[in-house]
């Protein structure tokens, strides 16, 4: 038996307005919203990975940013320096200076408007 991933999700205290910032800044597409109150919602990327945007329990409290970070959704990109700027342009504020990995790889963490981390890495050859 093999198993692949299907989509992940995250929880968001408004997901529709969290799902159109993935869209109108990260490039994402809308793939599928069921009918009814309070349904999850899901987009893509270009490659066809699957995010769903459920709604946040009352009840839950959202860990520390340093906690949040641990967990982290990775966007990679061919050019680092044109996505940093892209980013910048459309409000991003990064939460430090980019820094140098493994291989020539080149990261810089970000969140989005509910404060999710995500990690912009580049990487000039695939170690993997």
């Amino acid at each position: 038996m093999r198993f692949t991933i299907e989509h992940f999700g995250i929880m968001a205290e408004n997901p529709r307005p969290l799902a159109d910032w993935y869209v109108g800044v990260l490039g994402f597409s809308e793939l599928f919203e069921p009918e009814g109150e309070g349904m999850p919602l899901f987009i893509r990327d270009e490659k066809g990975t699957v995010i769903e945007f459920f709604q946040k329990p009352d009840s839950y409290v959202y860990p520390g940013d340093s906690e949040r970070k641990n967990q982290h959704l990775s966007l990679s990109v061919s050019d680092f320096d044109r996505a940093v700027s892209t980013l910048e342009e459309a409000g991003v504020r990064f939460s430090a200076e980019p820094f140098s990995i493994f291989m020539g790889g080149r990261v810089r963490f970000f969140q989005d408007p509910e404060g999710n981390w995500i990690h912009l890495v580049y990487r000039p050859e695939m170690p993997w």
